[in-house]
């Protein structure tokens, strides 16, 4: 009986202790807020970067994306209690991404976001060429891929800062393949590519297009020559020599 009379007053008393504990524990304002602001600026030597692209997502979704004036400068007004992500760019410059965790309390925060000059171009056995990531493709396949789109977006946008200049698309191949085939699937290629940037506004009188399959290779594996996969695939590359 005594046992029973313990287990009642157990059950009585447990939810008024658990709806104590839920007054005593603070909630989270819904107003709350936090101001989150910085600049962008060149990791190099601090130089603000005007115009950037600042883009706020929450949990992988966009929220917003702005861009600054000629100070560089951002501000984003945050829920508490919530992760985001920051991604900045510039023209030229790499893409820094910064997570932020806000915390339950109203607060501001400054973050200053510093950007990796990339370089426009390179020098190479006397030639010129436009500096780009590496732009492969497979051997039977003419459609540009998704990864090559995006780098062709940084070479319009060269092409477009320097209008009085022209440029060869020059696309090569490795030497697994029938010389004739090669030629003629790079030609196809390097046509597909000068078609898509003068579909991005490009003048066609400034583009050039050459496919050379696989005579001119960048190292030793020739017809018939034992290489690895990592070794033909860098024959394997679309260039962009400038024509001044």
């Amino acid at each position: 009986m005594k046992t029973i009379l313990i287990l009642i007053v157990s059950l009585f008393l447990n939810p008024i202790i658990f709806a104590q504990d839920i007054l005593e524990k603070p909630l989270q304002n819904p107003n709350c807020r936090q101001e989150i602001s910085g600049v962008i600026r060149n990791v190099k030597n601090n130089e603000i970067l005007g115009n950037s692209l600042v883009q706020l997502f929450n949990r992988g979704e966009l929220v917003t994306t702005i861009e600054t004036g000629s100070d560089g400068s951002f501000n984003f007004s945050l829920e508490c209690g919530t992760r985001y992500s920051i991604n900045a760019r510039h023209e030229n410059y790499t893409i820094n991404s910064k997570i932020i965790y806000t915390t339950t309390k109203v607060d501001n925060k400054v973050l200053d976001l510093f950007l990796y000059p990339t370089r426009e171009f390179i020098l190479r056995d006397t030639n010129k060429y436009i500096d780009t990531n590496f732009i492969d493709f497979e051997i039977d396949v003419e459609n540009i891929n998704d990864a090559s789109r995006i780098e062709l977006e940084k070479v319009v946008n060269i092409m477009n800062k320097y209008p009085e200049k022209r440029f060869s698309v020059d696309v090569h191949t490795d030497s697994k393949g029938e010389r004739s085939y090669a030629l003629n699937i790079t030609k196809q290629r390097a046509d597909e590519i000068v078609n898509y940037l003068i579909e991005k506004g490009i003048p066609g009188d400034r583009l050039d297009s050459n496919g050379y399959g696989d005579t001119q290779l960048v190292n030793h594996c020739a017809k018939n020559i034992k290489c690895s996969e990592a070794e033909h695939k860098a024959n394997r590359r679309i260039e962009f020599l400038v024509i001044e």
